[in-house]
């Protein structure tokens, strides 16, 4: 069930998902296996070959969302780490700074 609420929160975070692929410190690697990924699994929910013909009583449907879900998984761990690298880059604490206050009084 973690793995489900996992993939379906991709949903919440396609603005991530867009700064993920437009950000130059991102690897091409990274940003090909993201965008191949999401191919992939569109192609694959809407091709007509399958693991499980669709014909099959319903169960035609759960090799799709096993694969989709698969692939928001792989995303969602790509993001994760692309969301705490930006982290560890902005939140920068200076230590031993000097500095003045000027008094325009």
């Amino acid at each position: 069930m973690k793995k489900l609420k996992y993939a379906f929160s991709f949903f919440k975070r396609i603005n991530v998902l867009s700064r993920f692929i437009i950000d130059s410190n991102v690897s091409n690697f990274k940003k090909i296996k993201v965008v191949v990924s999401l191919l992939f699994g569109f192609l694959y929910f809407l091709s007509p070959i399958d693991i499980i013909p669709e014909v099959v009583l319903g169960l035609g449907l759960i090799d799709d969302g096993v694969i989709l879900l698969y692939l928001l998984t792989i995303i969602n761990e790509e993001l994760d780490e692309y969301e705490k690298n930006i982290g560890q880059k902005y939140n920068i604490i200076l230590e031993d700074v000097d500095y003045k206050i000027k008094d325009e009084s």
